[in-house]
């Protein structure tokens, strides 16, 4: 093999020196802006990184959740908590769920008065999830389980303020890029400032903050988690969210994080909770109003139900709540079905 002449080995030599300064000074350049951006605390992730759990400081949630480019994000059990097969029933819903014990407290109601029932659940909410990921969660994980029943159980979420750009776009979003690039995104600083900006662009109302699944996107979900289910032979549990909020007792510390303007919180939340119960009519679709239920306890009662952020339940609260579910389903004619046993109690 020849050896190049002396001037191209040069020309070659000074090219290949010159792309390796120009890749230099480009780490080196993103290596200051990662540093940059970490310093004055820039974040903009289309995942949350911080859950309320009823206290005016967040607490971190990094390490209890993944990234799931159809669902935005899981908690790291999420495929444990989804290897059940054909349980009685599957929770759906938020925090309320996934922190929630009323999943136990009704299988212990079921236990106490049907000593040989064949019940099992499983409890698949997450921290942070609207009805948006209760749907794709439906689709792609809930119906290959087989459950005889799931409860729905969302709508906080869905009516607090986005970063600028709904959970529907987030999902489209992610799925327009590449696995990697999503992933990427989760912990650089200077892929958030890239996708913030293109995000600004693409998305009309990013400034104004959008809620994260509009009111009309909430019923939509819920309708199709309704005819999905009952086209897979699964029985639809619609559930109200309940709280203890009243007006002008609002906690304060929702604002600057949720709402844009925390005297709106009540009416918010009763027109999603609306929106439920239309929902349920229109579909003849059974549902337990847990929200209507709460309103007829008095406020010193829901004290003692409720953690201090009014949304999350203590576990007299998880008990009230199975309580409830129970005596539907009795009423309905359901109990036997839901404990497999043939015999009422």
């Amino acid at each position: 093999m020849r050896a190049l002449p002396g001037g191209k080995r040069r020309l070659l030599n000074l090219i290949a020196w010159n792309a390796f300064g120009v890749a230099i000074a480009l780490a080196v350049g993103l290596l200051i802006g990662e540093v940059a951006l970490r310093a004055i605390g820039f974040e903009f992730t289309l995942y949350p990184t911080r859950v309320q759990f009823g206290y005016p400081t967040p607490t971190s949630i990094h390490s209890f959740l993944r990234l799931d480019r159809d669902l935005l994000w899981v908690p790291r059990d999420y495929e444990t908590r989804t290897s059940a097969a054909r349980p009685t029933i599957v929770f759906m819903g938020d925090s309320c769920t996934r922190g929630g014990h009323y999943d136990e407290e009704l299988e212990q109601i079921i236990n106490d008065n049907h000593p040989s029932n064949n019940f099992t659940y499983a409890n698949l909410g997450a921290w942070g999830w609207s009805s948006y990921q209760g749907l794709r969660q439906l689709e792609r994980d809930v119906v290959r389980m087989g459950p005889e029943f799931i409860t729905v159980y969302f709508g906080w979420n869905d009516h607090w303020d986005s970063y600028g750009i709904q959970d529907k776009d987030i999902g489209e979003f992610n799925l327009e890029h590449p696995e990697a690039l999503v992933r990427l995104s989760q912990n650089s600083r200077v892929a958030q400032a890239i996708n913030r900006a293109v995000v600004s662009i693409r998305y009309d109302g990013f400034s104004q903050r959008p809620k994260r699944v509009s009111m009309t996107d909430f019923g939509s979900n819920l309708r199709q988690i309704v005819q999905i289910a009952r086209d897979n032979d699964i029985t639809p549990i619609l559930l109200t969210a309940p709280t203890s909020h009243r007006r002008g007792m609002e906690p304060s510390y929702l604002e600057p994080r949720w709402l844009t303007d925390v005297t709106e919180l009540v009416p918010l939340h009763e027109a999603y909770a609306q929106v439920v119960r239309d929902v349920a009519a229109e579909e003849n679709a059974l549902i337990v109003d847990l929200h209507a239920e709460f309103k007829r306890i008095s406020t010193e009662e829901l004290g003692k139900l409720f953690k201090r952020d009014g949304i999350h339940l203590m576990p007299e609260g998880d008990r009230k709540i199975a309580e409830i579910i129970y005596n539907y389903l009795e009423e309905q004619g359901l109990v036997n079905q839901l404990t497999g046993d043939g015999e009422e109690a």
